[in-house]
């Protein structure tokens, strides 16, 4: 395919611009003439800016592009007259174009899925697996509203997560500002000035004194440091996967931030484990997308531990437990679902235990983070008070008047 940026005239005569992928000059004008325009001009667009090529569509387009499709298809609408309307209406310029790539592609005789499966950056796998399903059985609004409740569902949990954490990552990032700046600028000319005065200096203040002198003499040492190994460590995580699950390891053992961890990978894999349960797929397949969507390797290994039990015979329940990560009352869960052959029920309720330990647990620690932050500030600011003004003040009662 190639991307032209074309110039055109609607049927109210109004010039149109836009940027669309064919394969020539002649499928170009028909691709326009089927959604009401006439070309005028035309040149060829950089490759970049395909949707294949890495360009990003919002989350909250992909939801958009769920709740669209599902009622669509429940109200009888045919396929390519829901990706027509999408397209149209569609505010996001790159979705706009990935929807009409997806259209001309189904107008060519593919099932849906598969024109999804054109775009892998944006539709992953797993997404387009259930679509298939739902093609399959018939139930494509189904498979669409159970995506679109995952896909809610995570972009709820992202929001959540971040909001959490960016005011500790501010007072943090506020707080070794204040004491780089008081380090470099401010202690030092205080330190010369009590230095000059002969004064018998208490042990608080030659500890601040030393360290105001490391700072000026190493700073570049001092901040870069702590940046090269951050660094490092993302490059060896992301180059080579027995270091990146030694990590994953460490931080599921992480006081407070391990905890929170294991609870959300094992909130998205049972959410995901009930949506594709619910979509008709067997618990196997189950497992194995579940097992995509979890991000920790520990935990990941310990899904496919699972998925290995089922598969030789095991019930879930057993497998679960064996796998030492679940807690006993989500098992327990599943075992109700099991023996009663009522696993949705059962699902919905660890689903339901989940976000609420999710949401507890992530208010908590952060309500933690946030006063911990603060009174750390509050006692490195004492420390520099103190170690100027307290000497200064016991020169001050010794004097004669």
């Amino acid at each position: 395919m190639i991307y032209y940026n074309y110039t055109s005239i609607n049927q109210n005569g109004r010039t149109i611009r836009g940027n669309i992928a064919a394969a020539n000059e002649m499928d170009l004008e028909a691709r326009l003439k089927d959604i009401g325009l006439d070309l005028v001009n035309y040149r060829e667009a950089h490759e970049k800016r395909s949707t294949k090529k890495g360009a990003r569509i919002k989350s909250r387009d992909i939801i958009m592009f769920c709740i669209h499709m599902e009622q669509l298809d429940k109200a009888g609408v045919p396929i390519l007259e829901s990706l027509a309307d999408l397209r149209d209406t569609s505010d996001s310029p790159k979705m706009k174009e990935m929807v009409g790539q997806i259209y001309q592609s189904v107008k060519s005789g593919k099932m849906l899925s598969a024109a999804m499966q054109e775009h892998p950056r944006v539709f992953s796998e797993v997404f387009t697996g259930l679509v298939a399903a739902g093609e399959r059985t018939g139930q494509l609004s189904e498979a669409f509203a159970h995506i679109g409740s995952h896909l809610k569902w995570n972009d709820d949990m992202r929001r959540k997560i971040k909001k959490a954490i960016a005011y500790p990552i501010f007072l943090l990032i506020l707080m070794m500002c204040v004491m780089t700046v008081m380090m470099l600028f401010v202690v030092p000319q205080l330190s010369n000035f009590l230095l000059s005065q002969g004064l018998d200096l208490p042990i608080h203040t030659r500890a601040l004194i030393w360290v105001s002198n490391a700072f000026v003499g190493y700073w570049y040492l001092i901040l870069g440091v702590p940046v090269v190994i951050g660094v490092a460590i993302v490059v060896l995580y992301r180059s080579f996967e027995d270091i990146a699950y030694q990590i994953d390891s460490i931080m599921l053992h992480m006081p407070f931030i391990g905890k929170n961890m294991r609870k959300i990978d094992l909130a998205r894999f049972t959410h995901f484990f009930a949506v594709t349960f619910k979509s008709g797929i067997d618990v196997l397949d189950c497992l194995k997308t579940g097992q995509n969507v979890v991000s920790n390797r520990v935990i990941k290994e310990a899904v496919l531990m699972v998925r290995r039990s089922v598969s030789e015979g095991n019930s879930l329940t057993a497998s679960l437990r064996l796998s030492n990560q679940f807690p006993s009352l989500v098992i327990r869960m599943f075992k109700v679902g099991e023996e009663s052959g009522e696993m949705d029920n059962a699902l919905k309720n660890i689903n339901f235990f989940y976000e609420r330990e999710v949401n507890d647990s992530v208010d908590a620690t952060m309500a933690m983070i946030q006063p911990a932050l603060t009174i750390i500030l509050g006692a490195l600011m004492f420390w520099i008070t103190a170690a100027v003004f307290g000497p200064l003040y016991g020169s001050f009662s010794k004097m004669q008047f």
